[in-house]
């Protein structure tokens, strides 16, 4: 059973929240200096973000199982994906350009040297676990 939910009310009268993307060749630019790379998807990270406490019932809808509220953030809100941006911007932010670039729900990392490399994937997960 797939089950489908309609947004378009709540995103609606929602704030649109404009975060801007890299732009491709901003982007090509960056990774043209390294020689080794890795990508973080974070797509399941994405599920993680809470609904601010007392507005999960903006989220309700109903199927034949019953009336339900999403207490994460659901892919379909408007400006959801550009949050979600802005967070993980916020949280690797001291690590932004130098070995490490976010697109979407991606985590670039990418070096020159291993020794570089090693540490700059060092810095990132820790930085990602000391996140609550």
């Amino acid at each position: 059973m797939r089950l489908s939910v309609d947004f378009h009310v709540i995103n609606a009268v929602c704030m649109e929240n404009t975060y801007p993307l890299f732009l491709m060749k901003d982007m090509l630019n960056h990774l043209s200096k390294g020689k080794m790379f890795m990508k973080l998807n974070f797509k399941e990270a994405y599920y993680q973000i809470c609904i601010w406490e007392g507005d999960e019932w903006k989220t309700a809808f109903n199927c034949l199982l019953g009336n339900f509220q999403f207490r994460v953030m659901p892919f379909w809100l408007q400006g959801a994906p550009t949050f979600f941006k802005q967070l993980i911007n916020k949280v690797l932010y001291e690590h932004l350009y130098k070995g490490v670039l976010v697109y979407l729900n991606d985590i670039l990392i990418f070096s020159e040297t291993l020794e570089e490399y090693i540490k700059v994937v060092q810095q990132v997960l820790k930085t990602l676990l000391a996140v609550k």
